[in-house]
Order: structure tokens, then C-alpha cells, then sequence
């Protein structure tokens, strides 16, 4: 590497070595701009669904933090549905105090753990200056009637104090399953509380999706307000010469294609977000230690980076479940 250029930050604290890191995606516009219509509305919930590994918990992350610049003081709280063998009304409202950040989430009865949820929510939006909150249900599909009971009784309780709960629904494709099973069996109160919109939440799909991640990368900097983007962290000679990673928008696309065709896939090409930055950091990773003023990832790069990240296997796993779909 060029010895004119030293990081600011240890290499290894960088946040894609870390992969503590977040690029926007067409797929994360979009559920960005449909929360805010569904907060201008008010509707009180909606389905956002996609496969594993699509990036749906990491839009989520990415969506709060922005609509928290629109509305500063908005309160927008996030839980995980947890898998279980047995239904408890404790556990569940004791993870909604966590999501409430009450510091007495593990004490006290049934009730007051109801109590303190709905009171610990009403501080938080007569702070905030608004009649409203939003509120993520992290794998959703997880979720069973009882529980659908349990949020019901905390959404109707807040629109008795004149507060709209507004919650989405972030999961895997069960939950339409789940929504027709609703309908079917009359539980309307669910539906038109938790269900009305729906959102499938897509992975990149063109070259051009590819460009929009990938413009990312020259965008973000680390530190915050240096003029280190991540491209220049990892190639700084090679972009202090012109290159961006914007550009290899087509030469990835082209090696994912070659790897979907070479699989024999017979669906269309959708790449994962997950497999999509996973590839994008070995290539940095893996060459950051040959940058130089003339430096570029070529295609065998590429092609390299996008064997290592193991996205044909994860395309026939997606491709068994389409089938048993």
C-alpha cells in the first residue's frame, strides 16, 4: 500500500471489519417511505416480510435511525418475538418494558407489569410532542393469538388515552399465512389492528440496486464527519486516484449472474443483503493490503468474493423453501 496514506482508526475498529454497518438499499427506501405514509395516516399496523438474510432487522435499525431525524422526539420502541415452547403474559410484557427501557421490567405481578407498560409509554409520548409511537415486532412470524391478545389490549388501552400505537410486523412470509388464517377464523380484531398493509421486503435485484449499496460505501465515513469514507479507508491510494465502488456496480453484478447461472438457478437473480455486503467486505478486506495508486478489484476479485460468501448455497436453501412454498 501507499505509505503517503495512514488510517485515522486501528484497521481492525473499522465498522466493516466489525460489520457493524448499515448501507442503504432500494428495499430499505422503500420501507422507510411506507412507515412514514402509514405515520402521516396513522394506520395502526402493517406486514413488512422477506426470506432470511434479506436485511429486513437491518432496515429496520436503519429506518428508525433516519424517521429519528424527521421527528427527534417520536418515540419508536423495537423488540425480538422469541421462540417458545409455553405462552407467558409475564415474559412477554417483560420484554415490552425492556423495549420501553423501564428499568423494573423483570418485577412485579401480571398486572403491573401491564400497568407500568402502558404508564411508561405515556411518559415517553407526553415527552415527545406527539399523540403517536411507533412499534417494531422483530420476527413477527413468531408470534402467536394470545400474544396478538396480549398487544391488542396494550394498543386499545393507549387509544383510550388518546395514543396511537402504530406497529409493524417484521418477518418471514408465514405472516401472510398468518394474516389468512386470521381471516379465515374471524379475528378481525387482529387484522385491522396489526395487518392492514403489507410490504415484501426485496433483495437487489439489478445492477443498478447494486450501485445504489455500493455508493454507499463512498458515501458513510468513519469516523463520523472525517473525510474517511469506507472506500478510502480500505483503498485510500486507489481513491485518492479515482476509485469508487460505485462503479463496480456491473462487474459484481456480473459475478453474481455467472454464479447464480453456473448453479443452474432457475428463479430470477436476487441477491440477499447479507451475502451482498458479505462479498463486498472480503473483497475490501482481502485486498486492502494491495492498494496502490493504480489498484482495482477486477473480476476474478469479484468472483472470488462472491464464492467465499457462500451465496450459492444460500440461493438453493432459498430456492428449497420457494419450492415448498
Amino acid at each position: 500500500m501507499a505509505v503517503t496514506y495512514t488510517r485515522p482508526v486501528p484497521f481492525d475498529s473499522h465498522p466493516v471489519v466489525e460489520q457493524k454497518y448499515i448501507v442503504p438499499t432500494p428495499s430499505i427506501e422503500e420501507m422507510y417511505l411506507r412507515v412514514k405514509k402509514l405515520i402521516r395516516l396513522r394506520t395502526p399496523g402493517g406486514i413488512i416480510f422477506a426470506h432470511p438474510r434479506f436485511g429486513k432487522t437491518y432496515g429496520v435499525r436503519y429506518v428508525m435511525n433516519v424517521l429519528r431525524e424527521d421527528h427527534p422526539k417520536a418515540v419508536m420502541l423495537s423488540f425480538g418475538c422469541q421462540m417458545k415452547k409455553h405462552h407467558s403474559e409475564d415474559a412477554f410484557f417483560s420484554v415490552l418494558l425492556a423495549a420501553a427501557g423501564h428499568p423494573g421490567a423483570l418485577t412485579g405481578t401480571i398486572a403491573r407489569k401491564r400497568a407500568k407498560l402502558t404508564d411508561k409509554i405515556m411518559e415517553l409520548v407526553d415527552r415527545s410532542g406527539h399523540n403517536w409511537l411507533v412499534m417494531f415486532a422483530d420476527e413477527a412470524q413468531r408470534l402467536d393469538i394470545i400474544e396478538y391478545e396480549w398487544l391488542r389490549d396494550v394498543h386499545d388501552e393507549l387509544e383510550r388515552r388518546g395514543v396511537r400505537m402504530i406497529t409493524l410486523l417484521i418477518g418471514q412470509p408465514d405472516l401472510l399465512n398468518q394474516k389468512s388464517a386470521f381471516r379465515i377464523g374471524r379475528q378481525t380484531q387482529i387484522v385491522s389492528r396489526f395487518m392492514i398493509d403489507e410490504m415484501q421486503f426485496r433483495g437487489l435485484r439489478t445492477a443498478d440496486d447494486l450501485a445504489t449499496c455500493l455508493a454507499g460505501y463512498d458515501d458513510a465515513c468513519f469516523p463520523a464527519k472525517s473525510d474517511w469514507c469506507y472506500t478510502r479507508f480500505f483503498l485510500p491510494a486507489a481513491y485518492s486516484t479515482g476509485f469508487r465502488m460505485v462503479n463496480q456496480a456491473a462487474v459484481l453484478w456480473e459475478a453474481f449472474l455467472e454464479a447464480h447461472q453456473s448453479a443452474r438457478f432457475e428463479h430470477a437473480p436476487e441477491i440477499p443483503m447479507q451475502y451482498f455486503s458479505r462479498t463486498v467486505e472480503i473483497a475490501l478486506l482481502e485486498n486492502a493490503e494491495h492498494d496502490d495508486y493504480n489498484f482495482v478489484l477486477t473480476p476474478a476479485m469479484w468472483r472470488c468474493a462472491v464464492a467465499d460468501c457462500n451465496f450459492v448455497s444460500a440461493q438453493e436453501e432459498l430456492r428449497m423453501v420457494m419450492l415448498d412454498e
